[in-house]
């Protein structure tokens, strides 16, 4: 357990990150998530979009597939990106779900 100085050295700390960590912007001036960024020293992967954009890549390949699931996986890397949605993986698939909305 942390004590009181520990906790408010968190705290402080918490207040040196630059807003835009963890986002890149859009040539319009949009911000959205990064794939890859860098705090201090630490380099920062966002390994659902890695996977996402794997299958797209995937997708396109299967002769079988034409790139239907393609689509499908666009739509969900790109409500990923504007944070509409979270994902959760399952058996391999990712499942969006929409994230609360903040008032």
């Amino acid at each position: 357990m942390m004590n009181d100085e520990e906790k408010w050295e968190a705290m402080y700390n918490l207040k040196q990150i630059p807003s835009n960590w963890g986002y890149t912007e859009t040539a319009s001036g949009k911000k959205i998530l990064a794939k890859k960024f860098e705090f201090g020293d630490t380099t920062f992967f966002d390994f659902n979009i890695y996977r996402l954009e794997h299958m797209i890549n995937l997708s396109w390949e299967d002769p079988e597939n034409a790139g239907t699931d393609a689509y499908i996986l666009a739509e969900i890397l790109e409500a990923y990106l504007t944070e509409d949605v979270g994902i959760d993986w399952a058996e391999g698939f990712p499942m969006a779900f929409p994230l609360e909305l903040e008032f």
